[in-house]
């Protein structure tokens, strides 16, 4: 048997095992889940209360109208801020026209060296 031959059957046995194992470890597994939870499931037969329209804690149902409301304000900002920034950045624009943000200062040295 030549050395190559050799490796090749200790890597297929070797990987063999490896496979073997994992399908040991998988069926002690399963047999272990259907020793164990065979009592869960009488358990949680039970029938489950009927949907009210009303909130059960009126705590909840005002926190989660200021949740709501943060929300919406959040999006807003957020819809504002990518169109351009509404009313205020238009007239901070108009009154200093000269003045430009940092990003644009480093872009417009940048493209002037290009040149």
């Amino acid at each position: 048997m030549t050395p190559i031959e050799q490796g090749l059957m200790i890597t297929g046995i070797g990987m063999g095992l490896v496979f073997a194992v994992i399908l040991f470890l998988w069926g002690l597994m399963a047999l272990m889940m259907r020793l164990t939870s065979g009592k869960k499931k009488a358990a949680a037969a039970e029938p489950l209360p009927a949907q009210t329209v009303e909130p059960l804690v009126p705590e909840l149902e005002s926190a989660e109208s200021q949740r709501r409301a943060a929300a919406a304000a959040v999006a807003v900002s957020m819809a504002l801020a990518m169109s351009g920034g509404g009313k205020r950045t238009a007239a901070a624009a108009q009154s200093d026209p000269g003045r430009i943000s940092p990003w644009q200062a480093v872009h417009r040295a940048r493209q002037l060296k290009e040149k």
